[in-house]
């Protein structure tokens, strides 16, 4: 605050500063009662903003996985042979064993450098790493170049690009194989599309590799020179074709305006007697089972057995009561977390007077019990637990309920426990229950063909995820899903106030300016009192 006037010449011995103040008190109360109400909301936006976060995650990441049949049903493989074939399954393989005969594998289109290494024009430059070396000091001119067409596959829709190595990128820049490699990775056709092939030279073993990124006959490497110099430098390469492990034993010929071609191979397996030709890749699914093909049979077969991972799906159950424990336990300690009522927001004014850590210990018992018997908060601790004790209607056994697999509450606020011995015994008597009781989807169509989800068929993780929906919204609605400004009945609350603080403010200031004004005439009237009083007495 600031005079408005020169005060005390009149010897009235007013403290005008301290009246304005006295007289500005009811002003400020008003303002710090504001402050404190637009602070605490932006605290219990805070809190929801966390909590929000959290139950988020838990739905979309930890709760999202116990849907998952994978997790609630897992199946596990065995192989009589697993250097020839491996597999794994998902929740809906049947229980059985196949026969599986590999008879040939897939294979990329692959060129190698030979026993013999890459030929250098250059006699003196053993194992040089530079293409100018390889081609031949005078091989090219200056402005002359050479030039390759290189495409992915003989089809007519093939990706074709032109790969070009210029005079002075090649003696004057000193290119070398791993630019050439580089050359050939980076090739794409006219619409900007990759031809998905590699390439790379090994120093150590002196060997240069082209090879197609994808497997199958379909997919080739085919290089086209388009001039002498440019046949040479791939004839100088030494490159076999490589197939299933095996070098073919003469190299690759190049020869200007010819096409030399390698394809890859296709796989051909036989399951269960019927036969699967022309695969592109060493991999297939059949019945819900996933073959990993790792060598040819050699005219003898594997068996693998599908069967139900208990032990896993004992390990998963478990980490589910974790998981859950361990949101309901947050949920809980916010819902009765401790409220300090002696604790209310710190003014402007008290902050002026307290160091940093006394404003950070108050505020820590301030913000306590801010979401304390929170509806919202109460509501989905109440939901979380329901969707435990329920009975799940399309369980197809008497293993309808989380308690009759051996999964029970330990305290009265819901945290849960596991029978492991419970558990088994029901997994022994019927194997999917598990899987029904938690990822049972409850949809049913009624009468009007319109489906709906039936709380009572739906499974545990599916029932707490549709909960979490419901409160998320809720949340969202009235909090926001962060601390930002946004159109939340609490974001709005608070842009309000702090319009309603900033007006206010203004409202005081003209305030405060009215009573020194006050004062300074009554300062001024006082003075010349005391001049008349003075003139008459002759003082």
């Amino acid at each position: 605050m600031s005079g408005m006037g020169i005060y005390g010449l009149s010897g009235s011995g007013i403290d005008v500063d301290s009246m304005v103040r006295m007289g500005m008190l009811n002003k400020q109360n008003e303002y710090d009662k504001m402050y404190k109400k637009e602070v605490r909301n932006e605290w219990t936006k805070e809190a929801y903003a966390n909590m929000y976060s959290d139950l988020n995650k838990f739905n979309s990441v930890t709760m999202s996985t116990y849907r998952m049949s994978s997790t609630s049903n897992p199946q596990t493989v065995s192989s009589t042979d697993s250097s020839v074939v491996t597999a794994t399954a998902n929740a809906d393989a049947a229980q059985m064993s196949h026969t599986v005969t590999v008879n040939s594998l897939a294979s990329n289109a692959y060129l190698l450098t030979g026993d013999t290494g890459i030929v250098r024009e250059n006699d003196s430059a053993s194992k040089s790493i530079y293409l100018e070396d390889v081609l031949g000091a005078n091989a090219l001119q200056p402005g002359e170049s050479i030039t390759m067409e290189v495409s992915n596959s003989d089809a007519k829709d093939a990706k074709k690009a032109t790969l070009t190595l210029t005079y002075e990128q090649i003696y004057g820049n000193k290119q070398t194989l791993n630019d050439l490699a580089s050359a050939f990775k980076k090739l794409k056709d006219e619409d900007g599309e990759s031809l998905g092939l590699s390439a790379s030279y090994d120093a150590t073993n002196d060997a240069f590799t082209i090879y197609n990124k994808d497997s199958g006959s379909a997919n080739k490497i085919i290089i086209k020179p388009l001039d002498v110099k440019a046949a040479k430098l791939m004839n100088n390469l030494n490159l076999h074709s490589v197939e299933g492990g095996t070098m073919e034993k003469d190299a690759k010929t190049f020869t200007k305006d010819t096409a030399t071609a390698v394809e890859g191979k296709d796989a051909s397996v036989t399951i269960d007697g019927r036969k699967y030709d022309n695969l592109t890749s060493n991999k297939i699914t059949v019945s819900n089972v996933t073959y990993s093909f790792q060598s040819v049979s050699a005219g003898s077969s594997a068996t693998l057995t599908v069967t139900q991972d208990t032990d896993k799906i004992i390990e998963n159950v478990k980490k589910f009561v974790e998981d859950y424990n361990k949101m309901l336990d947050a949920l809980n300690e916010k819902y009765y977390e401790e409220k300090y009522k002696d604790y209310d927001v710190l003014t402007q004014t008290q902050e002026k007077g307290m160091t940093k850590e006394q404003i950070d210990k108050w505020n820590e018992k301030a913000k306590s019990g801010l979401l304390n018997h929170n509806q919202t908060i109460g509501k989905m601790i109440s939901e979380m637990r329901e969707a435990i004790y329920t009975p799940v209607e399309s369980v197809d056994s008497k293993y309808n309920t989380m308690m009759s697999i051996g999964v029970s509450s330990s305290t009265d606020r819901g945290h849960l426990t596991l029978d492991e011995e419970k558990l088994k015994k029901a997994l022994a008597a019927d194997p999917d229950c598990v899987y029904q009781l938690l990822t049972s989807s409850g949809e049913k169509v009624d009468k009007k063909g319109k489906t709906y989800t039936d709380y009572g068929s739906e499974g545990v993780a599916q029932r707490i995820g549709d909960k979490v929906m419901d409160v998320l919204k809720e949340m969202k609605d009235y909090a926001g899903t962060s601390t930002e400004d946004d159109s939340s009945t609490l974001g709005n609350l608070i842009r309000d106030m702090k319009t309603k603080m900033s007006n206010f403010k203004v409202m005081m200031s003209a305030y405060e300016n009215l009573l020194y004004k006050k004062y300074d005439a009554m300062e001024t009237a006082i003075q010349r009192l005391t001049y008349q009083s003075g003139y008459i007495t002759g003082q």
